[in-house]
C-alpha cells in the first residue's frame, strides 16, 4: 500500500493524530491543474463574480439583474466550474490523497451547484451567496497550493 493511503487508512481509522495527517497537505507542481485554472476557471469564475456583485440585493438601487441570457451564462460558467471541481477530485488530476485539497475541491463543486440552482431560478439573493462561498473556497485553496509571486 503507498505511503500516502496508508496514512489517510489510519487517520480514517483513527490511528494517526490529524497533525501527522495534516503534513499531507503540501503544495506541489500541478501542470494539468495549472492548464485548467487558465483555460477555464479563470474566465468562468470572474465572469460569474462580475455578474453576481452585480444582482446581488445588497446593492440595492444600483442592483443590476441579468437578462436571460445573462442568467444563461451564468448557468454555464457555474457547470463548467462544477466540472472542473470534479475534475480536480480525480486521481489523474487532483491531489486525492490530501485532506485539504480534497475538502477545497468538494467546497468548489458545492458552492459552483449552488450558482447553478441560482442561475436556473434566477434568485440573485442565493447566485450572490454562492459567488462568495466559492470566492472563499478560491481563496482557501490558493492560499496552500497557489505560488503566489
Amino acid at each position: 500500500m503507498p505511503r500516502t493511503a496508508l496514512f489517510l487508512t489510519l487517520a480514517m481509522l483513527g490511528g494517526v493524530s490529524s497533525a501527522t495527517a495534516a503534513k499531507l497537505d503540501h503544495p506541489s507542481p500541478m501542470p494539468k491543474v495549472a492548464v485548467l485554472m487558465k483555460s477555464v476557471v479563470d474566465k468562468a469564475s470572474t465572469d460569474l463574480f462580475n455578474r453576481a456583485g452585480n444582482a446581488d440585493p445588497a446593492n440595492g438601487a444600483d442592483q443590476i439583474l441579468p437578462d436571460a441570457k445573462g442568467w444563461a451564462a451564468i448557468a454555464t460558467d457555474a457547470t463548467r466550474l462544477k466540472s472542473i471541481a470534479l475534475e480536480l477530485q480525480s486521481p489523474k488530476t487532483g491531489k486525492i490523497g490530501e485532506v485539504n485539497w480534497m475538502v477545497q475541491a468538494r467546497a468548489m463543486e458545492s458552492a459552483s451547484t449552488a450558482a447553478l440552482h441560482a442561475a436556473v431560478a434566477r434568485n440573485p439573493g442565493a447566485l450572490a451567496q454562492a459567488a462568495n462561498d466559492l470566492s472563499d473556497t478560491c481563496s482557501a485553496c490558493h492560499a496552500v497550493y497557489k505560488k503566489q509571486r
